[in-house]
């Protein structure tokens, strides 16, 4: 029988994704925007900045979370904080490789569907998170920082007509595994920063609960008239 708490990150994760696509239509101020405004807002220096942002956001969470019994700690039905930042991480590696593919224009011989299926984002995101079981913290924010670094790295080093090539990527926003996304690098990478954002704000908002001290109901207490 499967588990509750597995079903229930199975469930957020794919309403996370849905959310990121449904972000992610033309012509409202997002990756998908092909405008010539858009354009020069993805140009290579403009990608580079929104990656060191957040990985700068990144950094500042590795300044807070410092011990793994706070990374030990539950953010959701079934992962620990731990689990999220390797989850952020694994997805750094994955934007790296496929950037790195596309600039060595090389094909890619797998998918990642996001749908909820056999085949679902939640399989490939438990598989990378359990990856990264046994490392520790520092392990996991050296991972982020290092791919990240690399794929600014690649970024600056592609040519503006390069970054807007029409390719096709792992990603099946179908759930169809034969059905992957085709669109420009500079989505991607944009994508990556979308993503890392909307995790790291969530991991602030929990911290920020965690650290709230608890306020006691107090009965105000009424003086006696002499």
């Amino acid at each position: 029988m499967a588990d509750p708490r597995d079903t229930e990150v199975r469930k957020q994760l794919v309403r996370e994704w849905r959310a990121l696509l449904d972000r992610s239509s033309p012509g409202r101020g997002n990756p998908l925007d092909s405008s010539p405004e858009r354009r020069m807002a993805l140009g290579r220096i403009a990608l580079f900045a929104q990656i060191e942002e957040v990985r700068e956001g990144f950094r500042a969470l590795r300044d807070v979370v410092v011990d793994e019994e706070l990374g030990s700690r539950f953010v959701n039905a079934g992962w620990t904080l731990k689990d999220l930042l390797a989850h952020i991480a694994s997805w750094a590696d994955e934007f790296r490789r496929e950037i790195e593919t596309v600039s060595r224009h090389e094909s890619f011989d797998y998918s990642i569907p996001f749908a909820m299926s056999v085949m679902g984002p939640n399989q490939w995101n438990a598989a990378e998170v359990e990856k990264r079981r046994d490392r520790s913290l520092e392990e996991i924010f050296d991972e982020y920082d290092r791919e990240s670094a690399r794929l600014q790295e690649i970024v600056l080093s592609m040519g503006e007509p390069e970054l807007y090539r029409g390719q096709e990527f792992p990603v099946a926003p179908s759930g169809r595994p034969e059905e992957r996304w085709r669109g420009p690098s500079a989505f991607i990478v944009a994508a990556k920063c979308m993503h890392d954002r909307y995790h790291i704000g969530q991991i602030r908002e929990r911290l920020a609960r965690w650290r709230k001290p608890s306020l006691r109901r107090r009965t105000p207490t009424r003086k006696r008239k002499s």
